[in-house]
C-alpha cells in the first residue's frame, strides 16, 4: 500500500494513538486499578444513588456530552456522536484511555490495566410496584440487553474513525450483588475490528442481550456496570502515545418479560448527529458569507429498528437566535423498512437526501447563528424512543473559518523533518486581516507534544501554498487546555489578506512530530498539504479535517501582546476624535520609536498605516469604533487600543 510522506496520522484524541503514512501505529493509555481484571468479586463503594424502577433505558441520544445522572454514575466513559460507526441510533457512551478531565491516564503501561467505568444507579429488582406491587423473580424473564462497537471505524484505513482495542484489550459487564457486596463479572469481550461483526451479519454492531437468572441479582439495591481495560504500544518513542482502545455502548435495555431473540423494538431514529449545511464549512466568518456558500443537500440517516415496516414523516426547521423560523422544509411520509432484515437505512430521497433550499439571512456586520432543527415521526403507532427523533446543528458565523466539528476522534502530525510544513487552505470571498490562529492539540503521553513550531500564512498558486507572507517572529509551543478546546496564536501584528485562497501552516523548529486534533466527521483533506524538502506535496489520503481555525478582525486582536503594558504605555487622545489623533508612548525604547501604526475598523480591515509619529490625521475615517496598534519594527510586539471616531 502506497502512502504520502511527509504527513502522520495520529490515532488519538479525546483519543489519539499516532499513525504513520508510510506505516500505522496505533497507541494506548489508561489509569490500573488495585483490582486484578481476574478476580471474580470486586468490592463496591458505599454511595448514595438514585433508585430506579424498570424499565431501564438509555440510548445516550440526549444531544450533549452529559450522562443521565438519574441512570448513571460515571468515571472517564462519556456520551457523544461523533465517534461511532452507524450507530444503532445517534449518540452512544465511548470508553477509552482518558479520564473525567480529557487526559491520559496515569500509571499507563503496556501489559494492560483498567480504564473507565460506567455504573448504573441502584435498581429495584425485587419488584414492580404498578399495576399491584409484584415480587420479581428468574422466572420473571428479566434481561440487559445492549449494543457494543469496538472503535476504529469500518474498511480502509484512512476512512477509519479513533482507535481499534487491540486483542489484550477488553470490555466487562459486571453485576453488584448488595447481599456479597461483590461485583461478579458476567460477560466480557476481547479487542476486536468492525470488519469481524460486519463478516457475521453485515451488522457493524455486536448485540449483546443477557438474562438474570441468578437469585442474588433480585433486589432493591442491584446495579451493573461497564469497564474497559487498556495497554499501551510498545513504541520507541513517547510522541506516538495518546489516547485509544475505544469501545462504544448504544442503548442499553434493562425489563422483564422479554427473551433471549428480542432483537427489536420499535423505534424510527436518526442514526447521525446533524451537520453543516455550507458547502465547505462548519463555521465561517458571516462577513465572508455569500449565497454561493450554501450547499445543495444533506445527507441524513434514519434507521427503523422494529420487525415490520413502518411509515414515517421527516421535516427540518431553521430558527434564527431569536427563535424565529427563517426556512423550513417538509419531506412528508414515506415508508422505511427494518434494518434488522435488509441492512439499509432509509433511502427515500426526500428524507434521506432532502434538499438545501434557501440561503442564511446573514448580517454582514454582526455575529449571527442560527438553529437548524432537523425531526422524524412515526406516522403510525406509538414510536418508544423521543429523544433520537430530533437532532439539532448550530450553524455559526462569527469570525473564523472552521473545517473541523470541534470533536478530534485522531489527531495528525507532521514528518519529523526541520522546518516541515502542514497547511491548511482557505478561502476569502472579500480582502480581510487575520489576527490570530486557534489550533487544538491533543493530549500526549508525558507531554512529548510540546514542540516548538512557528506559524506561517502563504499565498495560493494553482490550489498550492506558493510564497510565505507570513511566519511568527518567534516560535510558540503546543498547550493543551482541556479535550476539544483551542488555544488561540497571535499573530505578531495583523495581516491584510487579499481576496481568494491562503493557507496557514505548522511549521516544525526541529525534528520533531506535532499531534494536532483531526477530525474525522468532515473531511477537508483537499485542501491539506506537507513540504518537506522544500516541496509541496500532493494531498493527505487521510479524510478528515486538521483543527486549525483562523480567526479575523477586531475581536481577536483586542487580545494581542499586552506583555511589557506596565513597561511601555500606549495612550491615545482626544478619544473620540474627529479630525486629528494625538499618540504617546510612554517608556518607550527605539523599536517603538521606530515603530508603525496600524488602525483596522470593526470589519477587521485595514483604514492606515503610516509610521510611528506624535500627531495623525483620521479626518478621513467615516465615524465608528477602531483598533489602533503601534507595531514595535524589533521585537514585533504590538500595542492597541480602542479609537472611536465621531463628529
Amino acid at each position: 500500500m502506497n502512502y504520502n510522506r511527509g504527513l502522520i496520522l495520529l490515532v488519538f484524541i479525546v483519543l489519539i494513538p499516532f499513525i504513520g503514512m508510510s506505516q500505522f501505529r496505533i497507541t494506548q493509555a489508561g489509569k490500573p486499578k488495585n483490582e486484578p481484571m481476574e478476580k471474580k468479586g470486586w468490592k463496591s463503594e458505599k454511595k448514595n444513588i438514585n433508585t430506579i424502577l424498570l424499565p431501564f433505558i438509555d440510548d445516550f441520544s440526549n444531544q450533549g456530552s452529559l450522562l443521565n445522572t438519574d441512570l448513571w454514575e460515571n468515571s472517564g466513559a462519556w456520551a457523544n456522536s461523533n465517534y461511532p460507526f452507524l450507530a444503532p441510533t445517534v449518540g452512544v457512551i465511548t470508553f477509552d484511555a482518558l479520564n473525567s478531565e480529557g487526559l491520559l491516564y496515569e500509571g499507563a503501561n503496556t501489559t494492560g490495566f483498567s480504564a473507565d467505568t460506567l455504573t448504573s444507579c441502584k435498581i429495584r429488582l425485587d419488584s414492580i410496584l404498578l399495576p399491584t406491587p409484584t415480587r420479581l423473580s428468574p422466572k420473571d424473564s428479566i434481561y440487559l440487553s445492549f449494543y457494543v462497537q469496538p472503535g476504529g471505524g469500518f474498511g480502509a484505513i484512512w476512512d477509519n474513525v479513533g482507535a481499534t482495542p487491540a486483542r489484550k484489550d477488553s470490555l466487562v459487564l459486571q453485576f453488584y450483588s448488595p447481599s456479597q457486596d461483590v461485583w461478579n463479572s458476567i460477560w466480557k469481550t476481547e479487542g476486536l475490528m468492525i470488519d469481524s461483526i460486519f463478516a457475521i451479519d453485515s451488522t457493524y454492531w455486536l448485540h449483546v442481550n443477557l438474562p438474570i437468572l441468578d437469585s442474588i441479582y433480585f433486589s432493591s439495591e442491584f446495579r451493573f456496570r461497564f469497564l474497559n481495560f487498556a495497554s499501551l504500544d510498545n513504541n520507541p518513542s513517547y510522541a506516538y502515545v495518546g489516547n485509544c482502545d475505544h469501545w462504544h455502548i448504544d442503548y442499553v435495555y434493562l425489563d422483564m418479560d422479554r427473551s433471549f431473540d428480542n432483537k427489536t423494538i420499535r423505534d424510527i431514529a436518526f442514526v447521525n448527529p446533524a451537520r453543516s449545511l455550507l458547502k465547505s464549512y462548519q463555521s465561517m466568518p458571516s462577513r465572508q458569507f455569500i449565497t454561493e456558500d450554501m450547499g445543495q443537500n444533506i445527507e441524513i440517516k434514519i434507521v427503523n429498528l422494529a420487525d415490520i415496516a413502518l411509515s414515517s414523516q421527516y421535516k427540518y426547521n431553521v430558527y434564527d437566535e431569536a427563535g424565529t423560523s427563517v426556512a423550513s422544509y417538509d419531506g412528508g411520509f414515506e415508508n422505511i423498512y427494518p434494518y434488522i432484515q435488509t441492512k439499509q437505512f432509509q433511502t427515500s430521497p426526500n428524507h434521506a437526501l432532502p434538499p438545501i433550499n434557501f440561503s442564511y439571512p446573514v448580517s454582514q456586520t454582526q455575529w449571527s447563528r442560527f438553529n437548524v432543527v432537523h425531526i422524524v415521526k412515526e406516522g403510525v403507532g406509538q414510536d418508544s424512543r423521543t429523544t433520537n427523533d430530533t437532532i439539532v446543528f448550530e450553524q455559526v458565523f462569527e469570525d473564523y473559518f472552521a473545517y473541523d466539528d470541534g470533536s478530534a476522534e485522531n489527531g495528525f502530525g507532521i514528518e519529523p523533518n526541520t522546518v516541515s510544513n502542514l497547511a491548511i487552505g482557505f478561502n476569502l470571498n472579500v480582502p480581510d486581516t487575520l489576527t490570530a490562529v486557534d489550533i487544538y492539540f491533543n493530549s500526549s503521553y508525558q507531554d512529548a507534544n510540546q514542540k516548538p513550531f512557528y506559524l506561517c500564512v502563504w499565498n495560493s498558486l494553482a490550489g498550492k501554498p506558493h510564497d510565505s507572507i507570513y511566519r511568527s517572529s518567534t516560535y510558540l509551543t503546543p498547550s493543551t487546555n482541556g479535550l476539544n478546546k483551542f488555544t488561540r496564536y497571535y499573530l505578531d501584528s495583523p495581516l491584510v489578506i487579499e481576496q481568494g485562497e491562503f493557507f496557514v501552516s505548522l511549521q516544525t523548529k526541529y525534528s520533531d512530530y506535532l499531534n494536532i486534533g483531526f477530525d474525522r466527521n468532515t473531511d477537508a483533506s483537499s485542501k491539506t498539504f506537507g513540504n518537506w524538502a522544500n516541496s509541496w506535496e500532493e494531498n493527505t489520503l487521510f479524510k478528515g479535517s486538521i483543527m486549525v481555525r483562523p480567526y479575523f478582525g477586531y475581536r481577536a486582536a483586542i487580545g494581542l501582546r499586552e506583555v511589557e503594558k506596565e513597561e511601555t504605555n500606549l495612550s491615545i487622545y482626544p478619544n473620540p476624535a474627529s479630525n486629528r489623533l494625538n499618540i504617546r508612548l510612554q517608556n518607550a525604547n527605539s523599536g517603538w520609536q521606530k515603530g508603525e501604526i496600524r488602525i483596522v475598523n470593526m470589519l477587521g480591515r485595514e483604514v492606515l498605516s503610516l509610521g510611528l509619529r506624535s500627531e495623525i490625521d483620521v479626518s478621513s475615517l467615516p465615524n465608528g469604533v477602531y483598533i489602533i496598534y503601534i507595531l514595535n519594527k524589533e521585537t514585533h510586539q504590538t500595542k492597541q487600543e480602542k479609537l472611536i471616531i465621531r463628529r
